[in-house]
């Protein structure tokens, strides 16, 4: 092994520990995970909800700690297999012998750290383990005897089909049940009672997913702060598209701070925009004999009635007064008023180039009924009489 390929070979080996870490996209897909190559020895998460986690954390604990020593391991296997490559092993060992050594000597004991931790932990049904000592703060005399009770009110919650489930990464997800939050991550499960508990949103942040996206991602994060004694505050961070399952299954409001904005995706600010076009535009009157109360609930959401009409209005004419050509004058609608301004808004947008998004007011449309052309000059509100 040379110099060069020695590089290659620990570059190569440390994407292959992050990839086991913090598993991507294809790995999940592909099933190369911790939780799905030991599914037999994990078990049933939905069955048996807090013991899954209690071997999974573990086991990925050991898994993690033996990562360094099969480098080694692999290392000097290569090494002791070419006379040229044992001599630049040497001179590297020279070289930095002090952080060398401490590599090694951490690289050895590590695994056996590890595993004497989760023998402790086994012990008594896993009663030693960090989890279920959490989950022993929850005790109350009156109904839990002990962190097993806690576990099998846990476990019972998960298995409804009710619950909320937010994967927040490949490692992290949030699970919220009748009466519990709680936070997976790879060694670690926390867990707060909802009773006792207070969840404050606290930041959030958007990115565009491109440079060339159509809509922004926006990320809420939100502390976790419970009032009982030995429960560490944690927090969690959702989709802001995430946020309303997660309040709607929290049993208590949660506080969002005034720095928190959650930001308007680009088709309801348009609705807006095209709201205010709107009401520059010219009214329409319903007929003597009918009324606006007469109209029929909005044939897009069906539960707000008609209040606006398509109906001819602008000259077609281009930005600088010039006619337009027969193929892009906007043209008649004869349907009657079936339609809500904010279904006409959204049907507008959605039919508009999502790269070109900042023309969409001078764009135009077609009745979603009669498919006759129409702009935003045509759209008017019904007059209330």
């Amino acid at each position: 092994m040379t110099q060069e390929s020695a590089i290659v070979f620990t570059i190569f080996y440390a994407l292959l520990c992050f990839c086991i870490v913090y598993p991507s996209t294809e790995f999940v897909s592909a099933g190369l995970t911790i939780d799905r190559l030991f599914s037999s020895t994990l078990g049933s998460e939905r069955m048996s909800f807090v013991d899954y986690h209690i071997r999974r954390t573990s086991l990925n604990l050991m898994v993690h700690s033996m990562l360094p020593i099969m480098y080694i391991r692999v290392y000097f296997m290569q090494f002791n297999n070419d006379e040229n490559a044992a001599d630049l092993a040497q001179d590297v060992y020279s070289a930095v012998s002090i952080a060398w050594k401490f590599l090694v000597i951490t690289a050895v004991l590590l695994p056996g750290l590890v595993a004497v931790a989760i023998y402790h932990w086994s012990r008594n049904n896993w009663a030693n383990h960090p989890i279920a000592k959490r989950l022993g703060k929850f005790t109350d005399g009156n109904r839990m005897r002990d962190w097993r009770m806690v576990a099998a009110n846990i476990n019972d919650e998960y298995r409804r089909d009710h619950n909320v489930v937010i994967k927040m990464n490949p490692v992290s997800r949030i699970v919220v049940t009748e009466s519990w939050v709680i936070k997976t991550t790879s060694y670690w499960l926390n867990v707060a009672h909802q009773d006792d508990t207070a969840l404050i949103a606290y930041k959030s942040d958007t990115h565009d997913v491109s440079q060339d996206a159509f809509e922004t991602v926006q990320y809420v994060n939100i502390a976790v702060k419970s009032t009982r004694p030995g429960i560490r505050e944690f927090s969690i961070r959702v989709n802001a598209l995430d946020f309303k399952d997660l309040q709607d299954r929290i049993n208590r409001p949660i506080t969002i701070l005034s720095s928190v904005k959650f930001h308007r995706s680009v088709v309801e600010r348009f609705v807006d925009v095209f709201k205010d076009q709107v009401a520059q535009n010219p009214t329409y009157r319903l007929g003597s004999n009918i009324t606006i109360d007469d109209l029929d609930s909005c044939f897009a959401c069906m539960h707000t009635q008609p209040n606006i009409k398509i109906q001819k209005n602008c000259l077609d004419v281009d930005e600088v007064g010039e006619a337009l050509p027969e193929a892009r004058c906007c043209q008649v609608c004869n349907c009657r008023p079936m339609w809500c301004i904010d279904c006409v808004a959204k049907w507008f947008a959605s039919r508009q180039e999502q790269s070109e998004r900042d023309s969409w007011l001078q764009q135009k449309c077609t009745c979603p009924m009669c498919r006759a052309r129409f702009c935003v000059l045509d759209v008017s509100y019904i007059e209330k009489r």
